[in-house]
């Protein structure tokens, strides 16, 4: 989870037409904030009028639809010639144009699903989920050239890996209407498969890294080069989840759309084979193993991974070999205590287990065979790892998953509400204990999880959930939205789902977006207003109940853009430059 004091490179340019939409984030994080409800781009509205003269209106309407088509050739026209490659980059102007018509976008089927006896959700739950939706397209999507996308968090303008693909996650999941939005809809489509290369892009040059910055322009000082930061990297904090979300997008892409060409590029199997070989050397951090090979060519390449804020001087606390994989921060971008992160290794078991089924499909090559079984004995040993070392029995509630652990006896019992949690384990997809994953919920739902808090105020009435120590300076009680959607998430009680997401709304505390986090005892105490990934959460819980979201006052939306190659003051926009 990226925080909000991230340096933030003067080079990106918003689009003028967005300029509107982001106005009100503005406000002070830790203010009330007051958010106009009609954040979408307008919505259909009927503008026929009663008049007697039909013919005269019918002409009109030709005129002008006339008018619009030779102003849209036009523009296309000069798009082509102003793009580098001019017409051999024709199909992908096609594409981006496509994008930014907004006049005429798919009829999403209203087809609701629902138990009669379950309440139903309410006008401002609904109206919430379509601008939660879409609001990672509409305010931090940029459409780069040579088919890729660019998608920053919000108030911080860099790409974390993890953080984008969980943006555009609702968008891939099959819940609507038994299917995902992106294969309805060739804008997200496109939008998807520029964030994987993209992605891939970002991990090719330097695996390491958590998050990227959209261009080179940036002057690092000493010090932050020091941390591993130059050229496109934001923060070179290695984090284990981040390319688990990078594999599911993958995965979750495919199943939409099977037939994507992106997906059997080489850019996107070298990323893979990259993170798997990554992986299988912090299996051995200890022992100071790292990766080696052509594709480890990197600036921070080729040599044991340090970090200059971790104990003994970079390389972390002491570990023992689990068969887990190491990782220096939480998704919460918060240094790790004792090195082996329990729920991100549960995920990493599932993205592996992706990899090994998508990898003979896509990648036609002499190694897949060799990439695949070693994805699967990785995945093997890490569940193996868990088992035995990521579990303990808890006084109270007996046997539970720790969050964290270093192989030597030392543990650390709680859960931190950023992605993966110990609460999110169903929804990760990992093959958990039924009996040890309901001690565990259970004691996170309890005092004796520290990140548990309790409150009550008159916007949200009596609340309780658990938030994260990373705002713990800024929010010192604080429950973060994002633990109540997970919470919803993975519970099969449809009644409870419905209850979390219209507290999640009231804890908005008017303003219309999810945060952060806020404070317990006050949710107009908050931080981060302009936070899509806490966003497209709550979405995907809503989702997960009804088909009412998106419907058709919800199925307009527009997409930020920069694609002037002037603008970027010599960057990198994609391995081709």
């Amino acid at each position: 989870m990226p925080s909000a004091d991230t340096e933030k490179p003067d080079s990106l340019r918003l689009r003028a037409e967005s300029a509107e939409a982001c106005k009100s984030h503005n406000g002070k994080a830790d203010n009330s904030q007051t958010v106009s409800m009609n954040r979408l781009a307008s919505l259909p509205i009927d503008r026929r009028r009663g008049t007697k003269d039909k013919k005269s209106n019918n002409w009109i309407v030709i005129v002008a639809v006339t008018i619009s088509l030779t102003l849209a050739v036009i523009y296309l026209a000069a798009v082509v010639l102003a793009l580098p490659g001019g017409v051999e980059e024709i199909d992908d102007v096609k594409a981006i144009a496509s994008i930014f018509r907004v006049d005429f976008p798919p009829s999403y089927p209203v087809v609701t699903r629902r138990d009669p006896s379950v309440p139903k959700l309410s006008r401002d739950a609904l109206d919430m989920c379509g601008r939660a939706l879409w609001h990672t397209l509409e305010t931090t999507t940029i459409v780069l050239p040579q088919g890729e996308t660019f998608i920053h968090t919000g108030d911080i303008d860099d790409l974390w890996l993890r953080d984008s693909a969980a943006q555009i996650h609702p968008v891939l999941v099959p819940w609507f209407n038994g299917g995902a939005l992106v294969s309805t809809d060739e804008r997200l489509e496109r939008i998807v498969s520029g964030l994987i290369k993209r992605t891939s892009l970002y991990i090719r040059h330097d695996p390491y890294a958590n998050a990227f910055r959209i261009d080179d322009s940036y002057v690092f000082s000493e010090e932050q080069k020091r941390m591993g930061r130059h050229d496109l990297i934001s923060t070179w904090n290695f984090e284990l989840d981040s390319a688990c979300y990078f594999f599911r997008m993958l995965f979750f892409f495919y199943q939409a759309v099977p037939d994507s060409p992106v997906l059997r590029e080489d850019r996107v199997r070298e990323a893979v084979e990259i993170m798997v070989d990554l992986w299988i050397s912090e299996q051995d951090h200890e022992r100071d193993a790292f990766p080696d090979g052509p594709l480890f060519d990197c600036q921070n390449c080729g040599r044991p991974y340090r970090y200059p804020s971790l104990p003994r001087e970079g390389k972390g606390s002491p570990t023992a070999r689990t068969g887990m994989v190491w990782t220096g921060f939480r998704p919460s971008d918060d240094e790790s205590e004792y090195g082996y992160l329990v729920p991100a290794n549960m995920f990493a078991v599932v993205a592996l287990r992706y990899i090994v089924e998508l990898a003979p499909i896509l990648w036609k090559y002499k190694g897949v065979a060799a990439l695949a079984m070693k994805a699967e004995k990785l995945a093997l040993e890490i569940d193996e790892g868990i088992k035995k070392h990521g579990i303990v029995a808890h006084p109270v509630y007996g046997p539970i998953y720790a969050y964290e652990v270093d192989g030597l006896g030392g543990n650390l019992l709680m859960d931190d509400a950023n992605v993966p949690s110990l609460m999110s384990i169903p929804y990760l997809g990992y093959d958990y204990d039924p009996e040890i994953y309901a001690n565990t919920r259970a004691f996170i739902l309890s005092d004796e999880n520290p990140t548990y808090q309790k409150g009550k105020h008159r916007m949200t009435g009596e609340i309780e959930g658990y938030g994260s120590p990373h705002m713990s300076a800024a929010v010192k009680r604080n429950i973060w939205p994002m633990s109540l959607a997970v919470q919803g998430l993975t519970t099969q009680d449809t009644n409870e789902k419905v209850r979390l997401i219209e507290k999640l709304v009231k804890a908005s505390a008017g303003t219309g977006w999810m945060h952060e986090s806020f404070d317990a005892n006050n949710p107009q105490k908050f931080t981060r207003s302009w936070f899509c990934w806490a966003d497209s959460l709550y979405a995907e819980l809503v989702m997960s109940v009804t088909d009412e979201c998106p419907n058709q006052m919800h199925d307009k939306y527009r997409v930020m853009s920069w694609r002037d190659p002037e603008k970027v003051k010599g960057g990198v926009y994609s391995s081709d430059t």
